[in-house]
């Protein structure tokens, strides 16, 4: 008969917990499974992020013996920003265990460890649906509380950057310009690049997170399906059209969101991809004395036993995230109509 004095072995610690969290299988959502956002461990719960605004400008000639053209010093801002914490927990009831037998080769304390991984991995997966969450609204240079919605950190403001003005793809234009949809890709690319700095050097690749009325009508547009007439793909616009589709230099996808969270049908939200450093979240460490001053995990499991009772036990998942894109002003947003 299995009893309470199970979860006083190493196998139920934080560490021990934790490391079986990691090893449950990851289901990768869009943003989640793509790699986009670097993670990044750090040992207290405030971040301190800089903003340095180095210009360069052009240094006109001089006459021999003239005063030298003097250099303008970066200007520098910094902010200080909270990790925010989300965490779940489930109960784990006396009476759920008092069946369980020593059979066979396994122990109960192996047949608790099951019972408990079950229930971990359910709690990780609501874990995966909240940083998917995230990193939709990191794309936007938000983040936001995932109870309302409220906007929590808004790096555009923060940080003094005027967004964007949101494009008008005009999708639906019964007769458009001829080139004027490749001609607004070309336009989007170029305005990113000309955000971008220093941080790339290369071509630029973006990427867009399309609502569903958005994909629809880009798909079904003239410019698109000539584009793939006449080429292996023209077979996917007899059927069921993929949900990502490349035209002027931007791979445009249908975003699929979780519960209560997707792009909004008519919008989409445009981001470089494979952009060193852009991108990054941040994990807290967990509020305990074993994790103190310790490089923060995505994802942290522990339990608590009922001391007075000895009729439950809690577990308990906790995260300490803070997306962040460390340059918002390479975003831009865009409407169907």
């Amino acid at each position: 008969m299995a009893t309470m004095d199970i979860f006083e072995g190493d196998a139920f610690t934080i560490v021990e917990l934790t490391r079986a969290l990691e090893n449950i299988p990851y289901k990768p959502a869009l943003l989640s499974g793509s790699n986009l956002f670097s993670p990044r461990g750090v040992r207290s719960r405030t971040v301190v992020i800089e903003s340095r605004d180095g210009t360069l400008s052009l240094i006109p000639f001089s006459e021999r013996g003239s005063a030298y053209e003097q250099q303008v010093p970066d200007r520098r801002e910094m902010r200080a920003f909270v990790c925010r914490q989300f965490k779940k927990q489930d109960v784990l009831w006396a009476s759920e265990i008092q069946s369980v037998r020593d059979f066979g080769s396994e122990s109960a304390t192996q047949q608790v460890q099951t019972e408990v991984a079950y229930r971990l991995r359910k709690l990780r997966q609501d874990a995966e649906t909240t940083f998917e969450y995230h990193l939709l609204n990191g794309i936007q240079g938000l983040v936001k509380d995932p109870k309302d919605h409220a906007t929590v950190v808004n790096y555009f403001t923060e940080f003094g950057i005027s967004p964007a003005a949101e494009i008008d793809f005009d999708l639906d234009n019964a007769s458009p310009a001829s080139g004027a949809l490749r001609k607004r890709c070309q336009a989007l690319i170029e305005s990113v690049e000309d955000s971008m700095g220093g941080l790339s050097a290369g071509a630029v690749q973006i990427r867009a997170e399309c609502g569903s009325a958005f994909f629809a009508d880009l798909v079904a547009h003239k410019e698109v399906r000539e584009t793939y007439l006449n080429t292996a793909a023209a077979a996917d616009l007899r059927g069921r059209v993929a949900d990502e589709v490349s035209f002027g230099g931007i791979t445009f996808r249908r975003y699929r969101g979780g519960v209560g969270f997707t792009v909004p049908t008519d919008k989409a939200f445009f981001y470089p991809e494979g952009i060193e450093g852009l991108f990054e979240i941040c994990y807290a460490p967990a509020d305990t004395f074993e994790t103190v001053n310790t490089l923060g995990q995505p994802l942290y499991a522990r339990t608590i036993t009922d001391r007075d009772r000895d009729e439950w036990v809690r577990l308990e998942i906790e995260s300490n995230p803070l997306p962040i894109c460390t340059r918002p002003q390479v975003l831009r947003s865009a409407r169907r109509t």
